[in-house]
């Protein structure tokens, strides 16, 4: 009998269950290398548009100190400055107020005014274009007063309703609501309201 001697190693087939998690392992590196390599790339991009928004804000940040720097220093004025404009501007206004008042015609309404520096705009309901007329003939004459603009007219219902039957809606009369700029006689208010 011949002995059966084998010097080669013994050979084993190798499963392929540990191929394929090599496979895998491999296919799981390869994709969180890539998505580290992809997420890299991204972050670079957004600090890049960052810096860039960055340095615009900075230069319209400092545009915007310049501006204000420089209204800062050419509306800087002395306390002495301003109690001049404070008391070359400053005026009663009582008066004004009053003889606007007393100048009104009966069923007309005094609706708003605001003072400027010179003058004193006003808005006032009419029943007809004749009392506007008087009305500002009236402020024409008055001592307190140097000239007067008529501003816009419109009219208006005076109780505007849906339910008021169509033959009662043309028993009524519109109103005038008047905005008159009337300029104040400095000079009169500066010496008191009294006449020369």
């Amino acid at each position: 009998m011949i002995p059966d001697i084998n010097l080669l190693p013994p050979i084993t087939k190798k499963s392929n269950r540990s191929l394929v998690v090599g496979w895998l392992i491999g296919l799981v590196t390869l994709l969180l290398l890539a998505l580290f390599i992809w997420m890299y790339f991204d972050a670079r991009n957004q600090v890049i548009e960052l810096q860039v928004q960055e340095e615009m804000l900075m230069t319209q940040q400092d545009q915007l100190q310049q501006e204000y720097d420089t209204l800062i220093s050419q509306n800087k004025g002395s306390l002495e400055d301003s109690i001049a404009f404070v008391e070359r501007v400053s005026y009663n206004v009582s008066p004004l107020i009053d003889a606007t008042q007393n100048l009104l015609q009966e069923h007309t309404y005094l609706r708003s005014y605001a003072f400027s520096d010179t003058s004193l705009q006003v808005t006032v309901d009419f029943e007809t274009m004749t009392a506007v007329s008087s009305y500002v003939e009236a402020l024409e004459n008055s001592p307190y007063f140097t000239d007067v603009q008529v501003g816009a007219i419109s009219n208006f219902e005076v109780a505007p309703s849906e339910l008021q039957k169509e033959e009662n809606r043309f028993g009524e009369v519109p109103r005038y609501s008047v905005n008159l700029t009337i300029a104040i006689d400095m000079l009169y208010i500066a010496l008191g309201g009294v006449e020369e």
